[in-house]
This record gives structure tokens, C-alpha cells and sequence, in this order.
């Protein structure tokens, strides 16, 4: 046998080698990573329904002791909005863990079914999620500011603060949403259609498919296990060194610290009595250029790492500096709401006693 011959032998008796793998481990690895992002999905919902049902009682109690306006009451609905459209996107969409010993094909079709429909979720969060949010809350500022000046211009100015803490808050969360879609649910997506496609093809007993089919499986189950994989949010780690790179130094706390107390100062010291108490004019004032200082360098951050990700190794524990900001974050909300009830208060005492001074 010449050597032409022997190699056309050669070849027709490995093409009729079949390769074979171990289907029922991969099956396992799949469903241990399909109830690991199912288990994940389950607590996230846990946490927001808990959350909006917890927060109506505190709703209601805070509405009548204070006797806020009508407004107030607008967010109730969407609480319950919100965990009714949790249950029953669960209902309509359920999540039982899967029986062991189907087949591989079985798992992978899915799981990708329910990725899909999480992707679906956290693009249209602002429909479903933010933005019932945002009319509630942006009436009872206005309907408050209203209230207080009598005056369109009044009005503006006293909501344009709170509207624009709002807006760059919820646009953070859009983004994270949004982030987590790209980062981690489209490339699980994309996982598990290659394996679909791979366990639906003809081919799937070639050599070069049950490889690649073995290495998807095996970047599914790794990927799954890193920490933080979360939709909508980022491991402890990530966050942190994000608070880190927008507060690197004392000397970038100072540039947000400083302006605050001086406009909270400012506030305080040159106060008119047309624009309500002194208390909530002088958190305006501090408000305002904190909202500034912040959301700039967070925006500036943000800005630098979507053009070039960042390559400087930060610390992942939060730093002092950091620490600071997110101390008069915390102060700041606080005061901002106690000052919308001096607002309320103080308009409703003033309502009061134009109609005793009409009476006499």
C-alpha cells in the first residue's frame, strides 16, 4: 500500500470514530447553575416585595401624623404596584426548581427561557419600576412647593432641587440595570444559546462540537459563581472601589464637604421670609451645591470609565475619605426630608392663620 492510499484509509476510519462525553455531568452542572440564578432571582424578589409592603404601613402612618396633602397618599398605590407586579410576574412566570435527571437540552432551554425574561425585566425598568416612582414623588414636591409659595417661579425653585436629585438617583439605578443586562445576563444569554444550538445540531457528536459544547458549560457554571452576580447590582468589592475612585482623597471630600456647609451656612444667614422656614432654606442652600460637587465628579467618573476602563488598582475596602461622603449623604437625606415637613408645616400654619386674621 502506497502512502496515498494508506492516508485516504487512515481518514476513513476516523471519520467513523464517534466521540462520546459525559451528558449526565454536564446536566448536572447546567441545573446546578440554572437553581443557582434561580435561587438569586427568588431572594431579589424576597427583597422587593418585602420592601414596598413595608413601607405602606410607614407610609400611612407618616401621612396621618403629619397630615400631609393629598399627594403624600399618591405613592401607596405604587408600592403596592410594585409588589403586585412582582407576584404576579412570579405567577406568570414561575420558578420551581427543575427535576433531576432530565436531559441536558432540557436545562439549557430552560434557563435560557428564564434569562430572557430577566433581560426583558431590567430593560423596561423605567416603565414598571422608576417611573411610577417618579410621578408620585415629583407631585408631592410640586403640590408641596405649590402650596408653600403660591407662585410659579416659587414653585420651580423650590422643586427643582429635590427633581434633580431624583433624576441623577434614578438614572444611577437605570444604569446599573442596565449594566448587570450587559455584563451578566447577556453573556449567560449567549451561553446557553451556543449550548442549545450546539445539544439541536447534527454535529453534536463531532469532536470540535462536544469540546466547545464542554467549555461552554464549564464558562456557564464558572461564571455563575462569581461573586456579586447579581441584576441590578454589584459585589461589595466593585462598590467600594467605585466609592473609592469618586472619593479617592481627603482632599476630593473637601471639595464636597466645603461647599455644602458653606451653602447651608449661606442658608441659615441670608434667609428671606418668603420662601418659608429658616431650617428648610438653609438645607436647600446646602442641597444645591452638594448636588453639584457630587453628582459632577460621579459624572466625570463615570464618563472616564465608559471611555477607557479604569487600569489603577484600588483598595477594596472603603476608604475614610469615602466613608465621610456617605456619612453626609445619609445627613443630608434626613435633614432634606425633615425640611419638606417644616415646608408642609409651616404652610399649613400660615394657611391657618391668614383665615383667623380674615375671621377677626
Amino acid at each position: 500500500m502506497n502512502l496515498d492510499k494508506f492516508q485516504r484509509a487512515w481518514k476513513a476510519d476516523a471519520s467513523e470514530l464517534k466521540v462520546t462525553f459525559d451528558g449526565e455531568l454536564l446536566s448536572q452542572q447546567v441545573q446546578q447553575s440554572h437553581d443557582q440564578f434561580r435561587t438569586m432571582i427568588f431572594w431579589r424578589d424576597v427583597r422587593e416585595v418585602g420592601v414596598s409592603l413595608l413601607m405602606i404601613p410607614i407610609w400611612l402612618a407618616m401621612g396621618i401624623g403629619m397630615s400631609l396633602p393629598w399627594s403624600w397618599w399618591l405613592t401607596v398605590p405604587v408600592l403596592l404596584w410594585i409588589a403586585g407586579f412582582m407576584l404576579i410576574d412570579r405567577k406568570l412566570h414561575p420558578k420551581a426548581a427543575s427535576d433531576p435527571g432530565q436531559p441536558l437540552l432540557f436545562y439549557a432551554k430552560e434557563s435560557l427561557t428564564q434569562v430572557e425574561h430577566q433581560i426583558w425585566l431590567l430593560r423596561n425598568i423605567f416603565w414598571w419600576y422608576l417611573l411610577p416612582f417618579t410621578i408620585s414623588l415629583m407631585a408631592f414636591f410640586i403640590n408641596v412647593a405649590w402650596n408653600t409659595t403660591g407662585t410659579w417661579w416659587g414653585c420651580i425653585l423650590v422643586t427643582t432641587p429635590f427633581g434633580v436629585f431624583l433624576f441623577y438617583l434614578y438614572r444611577k439605578i437605570y444604569r446599573l440595570n442596565q449594566k448587570a443586562v450587559d455584563e451578566q445576563l447577556q453573556p449567560r444569554q449567549e451561553h446557553l444559546q451556543r449550548i442549545v444550538a450546539s445539544l439541536e445540531s447534527e454535529d453534536a457528536s463531532d469532536g470540535g462540537e462536544v469540546d466547545d459544547l464542554v467549555e461552554l458549560v464549564s464558562s456557564l457554571v464558572v461564571n455563575e459563581q462569581t461573586p456579586g452576580d447579581i441584576p441590578g447590582g454589584q459585589d461589595w468589592g466593585s462598590w467600594s472601589e467605585n466609592w473609592n475612585r469618586i472619593v479617592p482623597s481627603w482632599w476630593m471630600a473637601a471639595m464636597i464637604l466645603v461647599p455644602t456647609l458653606v451653602g447651608g451656612y449661606c442658608g441659615y444667614r441670608f434667609s428671606f421670609s418668603q420662601a418659608g422656614p429658616v431650617f428648610f432654606q438653609s438645607v436647600v442652600a446646602a442641597v444645591i451645591p452638594f448636588e453639584i460637587m457630587f453628582f459632577g465628579r460621579w459624572y466625570l467618573i463615570s464618563k472616564r470609565s465608559n471611555e477607557k476602563p479604569p487600569t489603577d488598582s484600588v483598595a477594596k475596602q472603603i476608604g475614610a475619605p469615602a466613608i465621610l461622603v456617605l456619612i453626609l449623604i445619609f445627613v443630608i437625606s434626613t435633614l432634606a426630608v425633615a425640611a419638606v415637613f417644616s415646608f408642609v408645616g409651616h404652610a399649613r400654619s400660615g394657611g391657618s392663620s391668614d383665615t383667623e386674621s380674615v375671621v377677626v
